[in-house]
Formats: C-alpha cells, sequence, structure tokens
C-alpha cells in the first residue's frame, strides 16, 4: 500500500507578512555661528597689537595692529591698520588706518586705504581714501580714488568723488572724477556724472553726462539721455528724445611708436 503526503492547500500556508521600518529622518546638521572670542567692550580702550584666528569684536576702543586669519568687528572706534579674512565697520564704528581683507562691508567710517576681494559700502557708509578691489557696491559715499579689477556698481543715492577705474561701470548716482572703463560703461536713469573725461570701448547714457566722452566702439545715447561736452565717437547711436551738445570727433586708434632699429656701426681693425 502506497501512501501520499497531501500537500497544503494555499489558504492553509501561512502567511509570513514582512513590515518595513520607516526610516528615520536625519536631523539637519545647522552651521554653528561664528564666535567672538574677544570683545572690547563699550567704554573699554586697550592698546596693543592683536596677532591669531580669533574673531574680535570692537564696542570700544583699540589702539594697534590686527593681523590673522579671522573676523573682524568694528562698532566702536579702532585706530590701527587691520589684516584679517573679512571686516565689517557698523553704523556707529571709525577705522582708521590701512585695510586688507577678502571681504569688506562699510557702514560706517573707514579713513585709510583699502585693498580687498570684494567691498560694500552700505549707504550710512563712508570710505575716504583709495580703493582697489576686485567688485565694488558702492550705495554710500567714496571720496578716493577707485581701482577695480572687475566691477563697479554706484547705485541711486550714492555719492562718489573720485577717480574710477574697472572693466564694467555702472552708475546711478552722482559722480565727480574721471571715469575709465576697459569694455563697457554705462550711465543709468538716475546717474549724473561731471567729468574731466569718460571713457571705455562702449559708453551707455540713460542719464546725465557733463565733460569730455571718448567711445572707442560705440556711444550709445538713450531717450533719457543727456551728453555734453567735447564727444569723440567710432559710432553713434541715438534714440528719439536723447540729446548730445557739444563738438563731436571721430575716434582714430593711437598710432603705436615704433622704437628705431640701432645698427652696430662699430668697425674692428
Amino acid at each position: 500500500m502506497a501512501f501520499f503526503k497531501k500537500e497544503k492547500t494555499q489558504s492553509q500556508k501561512k502567511e509570513v507578512r514582512t513590515t518595513s521600518k520607516p526610516q528615520q529622518q536625519q536631523p539637519k546638521k545647522t552651521q554653528p555661528k561664528p564666535t567672538v572670542a574677544t570683545i572690547i567692550s563699550k567704554g573699554i580702550k586697550v592698546a596693543g597689537n592683536f596677532n591669531g584666528n580669533d574673531n574680535i569684536q570692537v564696542d570700544g576702543q583699540l589702539d594697534g595692529n590686527i593681523e590673522g586669519n579671522n573676523s573682524v568687528q568694528v562698532n566702536g572706534q579702532h585706530n590701527g591698520d587691520i589684516k584679517v579674512t573679512s571686516l565689517t565697520i557698523g553704523r556707529s564704528g571709525s577705522v582708521n588706518g590701512t585695510v586688507r581683507a577678502k571681504t569688506v562691508i562699510v557702514e560706517g567710517t573707514l579713513m585709510g586705504e583699502i585693498e580687498c576681494g570684494n567691498l560694500e559700502i552700505t549707504r550710512t557708509g563712508t570710505v575716504s581714501d583709495k580703493i582697489h578691489s576686485v567688485n565694488v557696491v558702492i550705495h554710500g559715499k567714496a571720496l578716493g580714488n577707485i581701482i577695480s579689477d572687475q566691477t563697479v556698481a554706484i547705485t541711486k543715492g550714492s555719492t562718489v568723488k573720485a577717480k574710477v577705474e574697472s572693466t564694467k561701470i555702472n552708475i546711478n548716482g552722482t559722480v565727480d572724477g574721471n571715469v575709465y572703463a576697459s569694455e563697457i560703461l554705462e550711465i543709468a536713469h538716475d546717474g549724473q556724472v561731471t567729468t574731466e573725461k569718460l571713457q571705455s570701448k562702449k559708453v551707455v547714457v540713460n542719464g546725465k553726462v557733463n565733460g569730455k566722452v571718448v567711445a572707442s566702439e560705440l556711444l550709445e545715447v538713450g531717450r533719457n539721455g543727456f551728453v555734453q561736452g567735447e564727444i569723440t565717437v567710432k559710432n553713434i547711436k541715438t534714440e528719439e528724445g536723447g540729446r548730445v551738445i557739444g563738438t563731436m570727433v571721430i575716434y582714430q586708434e593711437p598710432v603705436k611708436q615704433i622704437a628705431p632699429e640701432v645698427i652696430d656701426t662699430e668697425i674692428n681693425e
């Protein structure tokens, strides 16, 4: 006699349930705020130099130089040179000295030369000496010569009394001084420039310019633009409503001076 094992029906088979645990969300990492290791409180006066990488905040008065890979906030008075990663001068702050930094924000007063990567002068800020920066944004006042490697933006309501040099310049404030841009120079609707000489490859005027203008490629005067003075251009485009008053001369490329060849006339006996 043979015996056969009866297989369980599908309904008789035990169901195996698998449950997946909900994935736990990793908490977001928050960047720690920079800590200030040294604070000179309001009403305190300190004389001496600071060297190191600790962040410094000056609410009182510091007479001395600051140097290091750190951030400095000046809300009080600082007399001395500063060479750091970033510098912020608060509204009530003043710095009297030379500044070297990657980033500088001026809300107060800086009396001294400045060399940096990016500079912003806010509406309450004033810089009264020479500026050399990669990029410059001016909302306030600049009273020293400006040399920028890339861009200068002078916004509405700002005042510049200085020579300005850069690759690209946009003016929507008031400028009194010579202006030179190697590529393009734009005077926006609220821009007003009084100059002995304004020069660029391309000059676009939608504001007002009073002085000598040199455009080696194109002078473009918008419908709200006004130019008065001696004008030297290669090409000119004037929209209806734009005004140009003064003498006009065709731009000519400067002649390159070729050094005369020196001939050796020495005779060997």
